[in-house]
């Protein structure tokens, strides 16, 4: 059976998420990478010991790559995807989101049909088997929708130390998008208008022109509402680096999940709350739904499957927000 050659745009945390989780592939023949950081991109190619260029085009140029993985930070996922896909390569996955704009989104779509590109997002929150066990009960029941609640927050650390690029994003962009993803692929709807509000406090004290927190309420097209509430301010002495819940009501039931997956440790430092069903690696093996997106890109190439998500899901939660945003700004209800 054919294997694969993959190259991944980016060498930073989700980077090596993706060549670690690649390079474990038995479905994957050989890993590249590019990134424009000199000290990274060396680091990258002695841990993984393989090679590493600066730039996509460069790394297209010299290696017969059959995908490509892009790992860049949230505001640069266009580029090295046009890139990419002029220069003839057929499979893309991409970090989430798709692009942090509606018309970046629109052009990637059509360069994808006007090449014949398919494409794949990392909205991971779709192989937690927890919300999918919630999806499934829903839907065997036809069940009808009444109301919903989902938070997803982050430590402040997350933007103060992360990453470089904290002005750029904001909780919507890096932390929402997962959020209105899920809840288009929970409910089979979607969102309709959008109203939401926001905070610019903390960060702003510390020199970072973005928000804090946001809140919104989504309206969907089956009559359920829906309040998102994403925050990246967590006190770093919480647990672990992330926190989230979802709460559904239907006309017949109700879900509660929360990001405790029932194990604690403690040590003479701080409480931590490992996700051990997330992301797990040794130096041979890469396991978790945190990783399933890319494993599944792979095979569902090698198979000629269609991807659990498109590039009209990245278009979606793009749009949404997007709306998220203007409505912030304007104080107003946005209708998509």
């Amino acid at each position: 059976m054919k294997k694969l050659t993959i190259g991944v745009v980016g060498a930073g945390i989700y980077g090596n998420y993706h060549i670690h989780t690649y390079c474990c592939d038995k479905n994957v023949e050989r890993v590249v990478f590019c990134d424009l950081n000199e000290e990274r991109r060396i680091a990258t190619a002695d841990k993984y010991q393989i090679t590493g260029y600066k730039t996509v085009k460069e790394m297209i140029a010299q290696e017969q790559l059959d995908a490509i993985s892009i790992a860049t930070p949230d505001p640069y996922h266009f580029e090295p995807a046009k890139d990419a896909m002029e220069a003839g390569i057929k499979y893309l996955f991409i970090e989430k989101p798709l692009a942090t704009s509606v018309k970046e989104c629109e052009e990637l779509i059509a360069l994808a049909e006007k090449h014949g590109v398919k494409l794949s997002v990392d909205f991971h929150k779709r192989w937690d088997p927890a919300y999918n066990a919630i999806r499934d009960e829903i839907k065997k029941d036809e069940d009808t929708f009444i109301r919903g609640y989902m938070a997803l927050d982050d430590i402040i650390d997350v933007p103060r130390k992360w990453f470089t690029w904290t002005d750029k994003s904001s909780p919507a962009w890096f932390l929402g998008v997962h959020c209105y993803d899920l809840i288009r692929y929970i409910t089979g709807s979607e969102v309709e208008k959008v109203y939401a509000v926001g905070n610019k406090e903390v960060l702003k004290k510390e020199g970072y022109q973005t928000y804090d927190n946001i809140q919104a309420i989504l309206t969907m097209k089956d009559g359920s509402n829906w309040t998102v509430e994403n925050n990246w301010i967590l006190p770093v002495t919480f647990p672990k680096s992330n926190d989230g819940q979802l709460v559904v009501v239907t006309e017949k039931k109700y879900f509660k999940n929360e990001s405790y997956r029932g194990v604690k440790s403690f040590t003479d430092k701080k409480e931590s709350i490992p996700n051990y069903i997330f992301m797990n690696f040794t130096q041979d093996s890469a396991s978790g739904f945190g990783l399933e997106p890319m494993q599944e890109f792979v095979a569902d190439i090698l198979s000629d499957r269609p991807f659990r998500t498109s590039i009209y899901d990245g278009l979606q939660a793009t749009r949404i927000a997007q709306a998220v945003h203007d409505s912030c700004e304007s104080g107003k209800v946005v209708y998509l």
